[in-house]
């Protein structure tokens, strides 16, 4: 009996690592460039069948958006609004606003501005490598799963590049979380900070919630602080034509 427990107990050690090469891939342990190169190599060729694929996702967001002063954090004024989203890869956003309402009172959907136009550069397309500097910094969990965790520099910086931390998971790679901000700030924003958690569908991925903090200074004149927390429910993907 006493053999048995001690086989199941390292039996179920050993299944708490993945391996790679192997080796085994535990949290806090260090990645070599080769490692890395390996790991890059793979994600990108899981996620770029993606976007040959398909030529985005579809989505129904539902934002709060908060306008805050930057100095005494007072809230100033809260829109909502309900929206479908054809985030299309290599393309201009496309919306339609169901609903939409400041400080509880409905103005006309037509009114909202989702203060975006043009789509994310994508990490790992096929001109990912070109786009970025990809490296895995780190092993560590989130959400309880063991991930690689992707650091990602514009070569050369655009608004619509992210830049910041990308987390993979260990197992199935599967993109789940992203922090960071953007290649480089827009006119008028100070500072952005962004927190994606995201879903793996199987053959593509799609953010399924997101904090965004902006800082608005325009020209010293004109500051405040906005803060977007928002759901994307009803997801699916955009077929090619």
């Amino acid at each position: 009996m006493r053999n048995i427990c001690f086989y199941v107990a390292v039996t179920a050690f050993l299944c708490s690592f993945s391996f790679l090469h192997g080796k085994e891939i535990h949290e806090g342990m260090k990645i070599t460039p080769e490692m890395s190169e390996k790991i890059l190599e793979k994600i990108t060729a899981k996620y770029s069948k993606m976007y040959e694929k398909y030529a985005g996702v579809k989505s129904v967001r539902h934002v709060t958006v908060e306008w805050r002063h930057p100095r005494t954090d007072k809230l100033l004024e809260k829109e909502e609004v309900v929206y479908t989203r054809y985030d299309y890869f290599y393309d201009n956003l496309v919306y339609e606003v169901h609903k939409y309402t400041v400080d509880g009172e409905e103005r006309n959907p037509k009114s909202y501005d989702p203060r975006e136009s043009k789509p994310g550069i994508p990490h790992f397309d096929k001109n990912g490598h070109k786009e970025y500097e990809r490296e895995v910094v780190a092993i560590e969990k989130v959400d309880g799963r063991l991930c690689y965790k992707i650091k990602a520099t514009p070569r050369r910086p655009k608004d619509e590049h992210f830049a910041g931390y990308i987390w993979v998971t260990v197992d199935g790679l599967e993109l789940i979380q992203n922090e960071g901000s953007s290649g480089r700030m827009r006119f008028g924003v100070s500072d952005l900070y962004v927190k994606y958690k995201a879903k793996d569908f199987g053959d593509y991925f799609f953010f399924t919630s997101g904090y965004v903090k902006v800082t608005l200074n325009v020209l010293g004149l004109y500051r405040r602080t906005l803060i977007f927390n928002f759901v994307n429910k009803n997801i699916e993907p955009i077929p090619k034509k």
